[in-house]
């Protein structure tokens, strides 16, 4: 009997159509990482997406990377400084984007793996974790960070959670994106008779605020106070909301996602009224003033969280807006401090089931993810704060007034998704479904209770094929 179910696990776990079709199923948005991968025109300068290998190098290690414009330039620009660090190994970057923009739908990783032709690193998001390694295609990683002192001290409390799954580790988060600081235009606020230097401590204020705010023209929503369910799409406006009201998303002990909490109930409640009170979802139309910035840089929106690599490029895009910086709004009696909607993001390296050169590769990842240099490289050249906590990146954060409340926010956290064997199709459901409570097809407690049907579903089905 036991022999029959771990046969058939293996075939679950070979058969190439069944393995694609399975991670297909937990497609998310690129948004859903948290990091804000800018999408655009590819700025100039840039010849490609991907990198060749410096020349003369004993061993090249290929890196399957998602990342497109701004990012993919911070990407190439990253590797290059390895090369230089060391004489020995060179690093390939191949773009390998996610069909349709999803982060754990990436058909060409996939195909390589089940092709017995993987790339050496690949990114996936830190909450996808149980997923991959029970489809058996990531690499054990913990024997390097046993040989290298590498242990939970190292890294940020939550991103070395996810890091882990069942007892081992398999792979390193090198991007913490604390999501999100909050932010609020001084200009707008100073032109609509609000003090400039006092941004909302909760959500009740938010919405005085906006009221002062919005302005409408020809049935057009075209200044606005915020954007609750535009905080990088749904699913994230759902999760960072729903923790800013005090809710919670999963319940470990029994194995269940919980979206129908009553805090987070009363967050898409919220996100609802606020939509209705502007005349609809659909009639908001600001816009921002070029695709590389964020719709708070077009002036005309109040408020809004935002990732890190929108904040430094607003001081770029937009040097005339003056803005200030803090942790998120909050909402009692469920949530009793500005932040509490905070939580970690980002991305993860990871090296795929049957890669070449793992001990070259686990001295790039090693390099990027934990040692001063490397996070300081990531830092000027990508951008992202890291989830290592011993690195020279943190006292640049602290010094500067725009990115000091991140470092807070890392500080403080006390969230991320839920990783779980499903925790993509998850995040997915949030996306497509929270839109049609957010649009009025569909009530708040319907749409979540929707979203829970569906997903504990896919986890029975997950189980059943994976054999976990």
């Amino acid at each position: 009997m036991v022999r029959s179910s771990l046969n058939e696990r293996l075939n679950f776990l070979t058969t190439r159509r069944q393995a694609i079709k399975t991670m297909s199923l937990g497609a998310t948005a690129l948004a859903l990482s948290g990091c804000n991968v800018i999408m655009g025109a590819t700025p100039p300068g840039l010849s490609s997406l991907g990198k060749d290998p410096a020349p003369g190098r004993k061993t090249v290690i290929e890196i399957y990377s998602v990342f497109s414009s701004n990012v993919a330039v911070g990407w190439n620009e990253l590797a290059a400084r390895y090369e230089k660090a060391q004489p020995d190994v060179g690093v390939k970057i191949t773009y390998a984007p996610a069909s349709g923009g999803g982060g754990d739908d990436n058909p060409k990783l996939f195909t390589s793996i089940a092709g017995k032709t993987p790339p050496d690193i690949a990114n996936l998001t830190p909450f996808s974790t149980p997923q991959w390694a029970e489809l058996g295609i990531m690499t054990d990683l913990t024997p390097y960070l046993q040989r290298d002192g590498i242990t939970a001290d190292t890294f940020f409390p939550i991103a070395w959670h996810d890091m882990n799954y069942k007892g081992r580790v398999w792979q390193v988060q090198w991007d913490a994106d604390p999501n999100f600081a909050f932010f609020w235009n001084k200009d707008l606020f100073q032109k609509e008779g609000l003090d400039p230097n006092r941004p909302p401590q909760t959500i009740d204020e938010v919405d005085e605020y906006s009221q002062r705010i919005n302005r409408s023209k020809g049935g057009n929503v075209t200044q606005i106070g915020m954007i609750p369910w535009g905080t990088y799409g749904f699913s994230n406006s759902m999760f960072t909301w729903g923790w800013a009201f005090g809710g919670e998303f999963y319940d470990p002990e029994k194995e269940e996602v919980t979206p129908d909490n009553d805090y987070v109930v009363k967050a898409l409640e919220w996100m609802v009224k606020y939509a209705r009170s502007v005349g609809g979802a659909d009639k908001v139309n600001v816009s921002p003033p070029n695709l590389q910035l964020p719709p708070f840089g077009a002036g005309t929106v109040g408020m809004a969280p935002l990732v890190a690599p929108n904040a430094r490029d607003l001081k770029t895009g937009a040097p005339n807006m003056h803005v200030g910086a803090t942790l998120l709004p909050y909402q009692g009696p469920g949530a009793t401090q500005p932040g509490a909607g905070a939580w970690f993001g980002g991305w993860s390296l990871f090296v795929p089931k049957g890669a070449k050169h793992p001990d070259e590769t686990w001295d790039f990842i090693k390099w990027v993810s934990t040692s001063p240099e490397g996070t300081l490289a990531q830092w000027e050249t990508v951008g992202f704060p890291p989830a290592c906590k011993n690195t020279p990146v943190f006292d640049r954060m602290k010094a500067d007034p725009i990115m000091g409340p991140y470092y807070n926010v890392l500080l403080t956290a006390q969230h991320s998704r839920p990783a779980i064997p499903v925790g993509g199709f998850y995040a997915t459901q949030f996306e497509q479904i929270i839109s049609d409570a957010i649009y009025g097809k569909l009530t708040p407690l319907q749409a979540l209770r929707t979203v829970k049907e569906s997903t504990m579903k896919e986890w029975v089905r997950f189980k059943r094929e994976a054999g976990s």
